[in-house]
């Protein structure tokens, strides 16, 4: 059995036209999309588990055996978590600032609050404060920008509490309670 041959010619002409004529059949369409950041400044105060931190408790005791000195106290811990997301200069940078707010200190007895600094971003630079009779306030941690320290137990800016004094400068007539306020605000 004998085929024909088809001419190969028509095939050739249509291939062009077929291009040219896809080519023509393209349109485009655009539509804006819009994007907001919100600025934020958040900061709490937690235990080692991070539910809300409870009161410390330090007992400045009497010795065991007349004529020694009142021993030290242990050191406590809190975790200090934030978020903060720059904006804008003047507002892209941030720092915590501690004051101390209610009550007073026993007399001969220093509060020095100590960072260590622990987060994702631009967590900032850290700066023990010291606490007493004259001394109320303090910047913890300045130059914050976009961070933020986590959530969970053991996470965050790590804050260890110790107590410094001498005993001849206590008076136990002066023991009571003080609040600690931590603010997060541009620097």
């Amino acid at each position: 059995m004998i085929h024909a041959q088809k001419p190969f010619w028509p095939y050739l002409l249509a291939a062009p036209m077929a291009l040219s004529f896809s080519a023509w059949s393209q349109s485009t369409a655009a539509h804006d999309v819009d994007f907001t950041v919100d600025e934020a400044a958040m900061i709490r105060i937690v235990d080692a588990n991070a539910s809300p931190a409870g009161m410390m408790n330090f007992h400045i005791q009497a010795p065991a055996i007349p004529g020694q000195a009142f021993p030290g106290v242990a050191a406590q811990t809190a975790y200090m978590q934030f978020t903060s997301v720059k904006g804008a200069s003047p507002d892209n940078v941030r720092q915590v600032d501690v004051d101390l707010i209610g009550g007073s200190l026993p007399s001969g007895v220093q509060l020095t609050v100590s960072p260590t600094l622990f987060g994702t971003g631009t967590v900032g630079s850290a700066a023990p404060i010291t606490f007493s009779a004259n001394n109320g306030t303090g910047t913890l941690i300045s130059g914050i920008q976009s961070a933020y320290t986590g959530e969970g137990p053991g996470d965050g800016v790590l804050l260890q509490y110790a107590l410094n004094f001498a005993t001849q400068n206590l008076d136990a007539a002066s023991s009571g309670m003080i609040t600690l306020r931590y603010t997060i605000s541009n620097s």
